[in-house]
């Protein structure tokens, strides 16, 4: 209704302008090359209103073509979003059904529908990966990188990518990367670490530990502990150059991670090294009675020879703050072995022999034997024992379960500060290759 009243007034506005342009119409004359032309007023007036009218009639079929070419492209990017989605839910879907076929099928489909959308990019990238094709999937990785959507997962893959190609370097590169931008992300911690365990990067494992600790990603204990190492690890490398600075660190490890049998064996060497014996002797005794460990017994023998005192008073003196420990009484019963004091030696090991000792206890006990009475059958008789006896404390990779002689801040198997000293958990199953090693360790002590 209101359309209608709308055009009526139109009408009778445009009748009234005709009205008056008739009824007001006055005659123009112009001059041109001595020619007179006179014509209407209202017919000017009605030229230009036609020429008004054709204009708009024009301006209005353009803008009908331009409108409905950009709602046939709205309508066909739509159909094509659509489509791209779809393929994308099923394409995830399969991958998670482990439908390998379908799932490279519909990544084809989203990256012809979506193009260069970051939901391509991720179907893609695993898809490629299903396929192995390593190399195409850099190059998306890198797309990704570009694009802020999907800038972290470009980056976590191209880190897996080096990873995977054992290019550690660059795998760091990516991986510092993305912590500067996510330091929580699930594991990213954990890889940087061993990366840098692997690139013996020690500086960036001091500020990696401190970061780490800023963001409350691990403790103050635990950041130390990776501090500790990087000084023990750079001191080693400073130990062919610069003793007084190698020395310097390690005090500085010491410090941070207490009487760690590694750190104060290194220790010990750089202190014999600088004919500081007075001080090796102080810190070994020191060391010992914190924390005893067999591998500082070695030093007991280096330092005495040095010092000019015997391995017995040595080793009496080491022990003197930790005698009733299991370890002072092994120490103490091998000097005694050594000076050949079978008897007290016997008297020493006496305490730790019980229904089941230890394998150690029982080959200490086979060469007392052999050295006070020579009897084969005695001698024999400890082997034995010893040969279904408890296996003493070693190192052992929490990852793997490999056993190590001496540690390290990176396993054999590549793990970083994996290394727990302990007992092994088939202490007590042992085979016929077992007993003979035993039977040679003991000839070859």
């Amino acid at each position: 209704m209101i359309k209608i009243i709308k055009i009526f007034f139109q009408l009778v506005f445009l009748t009234a302008v005709v009205f008056l342009t008739i009824e007001y119409s006055r005659p123009i004359s112009l001059l041109f090359n001595d020619v007179v032309i006179t014509f209407s007023s209202s017919i000017v007036i009605f030229a230009i209103v036609l020429i008004i009218i054709i204009a708009l009639f024009f301006q209005r079929i353009i803008f009908f073509l331009k409108t409905s070419t950009l709602k046939f492209q709205q309508n066909r990017e739509l159909s094509f979003h659509k489509k791209g989605y779809d393929s994308f839910v099923k394409g995830m879907v399969a991958i998670a059904n482990k439908d390998f076929k379908t799932a490279i099928k519909e990544s084809t489909s989203v990256n012809k529908f979506l193009r260069e959308e970051p939901l391509s990019y991720l179907l893609r990238s695993e898809a490629l990966k299903i396929e192995k094709k390593y190399t195409e999937l850099t190059s998306v990785y890198e797309k990704m990188i570009s694009n802020k959507k999907t800038n972290l997962l470009g980056l976590r893959g191209l880190m897996e990518q080096n990873l995977r190609n054992q290019d550690y370097h660059h795998a760091f590169i990516y991986g510092e990367k993305l912590f500067n931008i996510n330091p929580r992300l699930e594991k990213l911690y954990e890889t940087l670490i061993n990366i840098i365990g692997k690139t013996k990067n020690w500086n960036k494992l001091i500020q990696l530990s401190n970061d780490s600790y800023k963001h409350r990603l691990i403790d103050r204990k635990h950041k130390d502990l990776n501090i500790s190492i990087s000084y023990f690890e750079i001191a080693k490398i400073k130990y062919q150059s610069d003793n007084d600075e190698a020395a310097e660190l390690m005090e500085k490890a010491i410090k941070l991670r207490g009487f760690f049998s590694p750190y104060i064996c290194f220790y010990l060497d750089i202190l014999i090294k600088q004919s500081r014996l007075e001080k090796a002797k102080k810190i070994l005794k020191k060391a010992w009675t914190n924390n005893p460990h067999p591998d500082l017994k070695g030093y007991i023998e280096v330092l005495s020879k040095v010092l000019g005192i015997s391995a017995i008073q040595l080793s009496k003196f080491v022990t003197s703050g930790n005698l009733n420990n299991y370890y002072s009484t092994i120490l103490l019963t091998e000097s005694q072995i050594k000076d050949e004091k079978w008897k007290e030696a016997k008297e020493y090991l006496k305490p730790l022999i019980n229904q089941r000792p230890f394998k150690e206890v029982c080959l200490l006990m086979a060469k007392i034997e052999e050295g006070e009475t020579g009897d084969i059958q005695k001698i024999n008789s400890w082997i034995n024992r010893g040969n279904v006896g408890k296996l003493s404390k070693i190192w052992i990779c929490k990852v793997t379960g490999l056993t190590q002689q001496h540690w390290s801040s990176t396993s054999e198997g590549g793990f970083f500060n994996s290394l727990n000293w302990d007992y092994p958990k088939n202490q007590f199953q042992f085979n016929s290759s077992d007993i003979e090693k035993s039977s040679i360790e003991y000839i070859n002590n």
